[in-house]
């Protein structure tokens, strides 16, 4: 807790509370509402004082406990892992938390990485696009963490395409 709030009084634009190892088959959803959810509460109220905005950063599967997350007072919730690295349904976690925090990732790492060809990678982007995009709220970004053999110009294609659908009407 002393070390988020010394970053959001530094100036940081936002306090990510990395929780990479409270998913399924860690830990069991009983286990995380007692040996996460609190602690992570704290650590979200301390910083949400020094007015900065606080996220949390959670690998794997996590679908089954996407609404105890909310309870930690968290702002946003990354990176909703697909299957197979994961178990979230973009557009079911859309529905289910959408309208209470932002959402980003849930680009299939392994999908990427596999990608030959710049369509099958708009392809997947655009879709993903499509189901976090509704009511607002979805950051387009890849899951966990982009494989250290991806090639550049995948990741390239991104923010062209999000800008292009990920627009808003005012």
């Amino acid at each position: 807790m002393a070390w988020a709030v010394a970053q959001a009084r530094h100036g940081v634009d936002a306090v990510l509370i990395s929780s990479a190892f409270a998913g399924s088959p860690l830990l069991s959803p009983r286990f995380y509402k007692r040996f996460v959810l609190p602690f992570e509460r704290r650590v979200a109220e301390a910083v949400k004082r020094e007015d900065v905005p606080v996220y949390t950063h959670t690998c794997g599967s996590i679908g089954d406990r996407l609404e105890l997350m909310l309870e930690t007072g968290t702002q946003g919730i990354d990176t909703l892992d697909p299957p197979p690295l994961g178990n979230v349904e973009l557009a079911d976690a859309k529905r289910r938390i959408g309208d209470k925090v932002f959402i980003k990732g849930n680009m299939n790492s392994v999908e990427l990485l596999m990608a030959t060809a710049p369509e099958q990678v708009i392809a997947h982007a655009a879709d993903r696009i499509r189901a976090g995009k509704p009511g607002g709220g979805y950051i387009l970004s890849t899951a966990c963490s982009v494989a250290p053999r991806v090639q550049p110009w995948k990741l390239e294609l991104l923010t062209p395409l999000a800008e292009q659908l990920g627009r808003y009407n005012s």
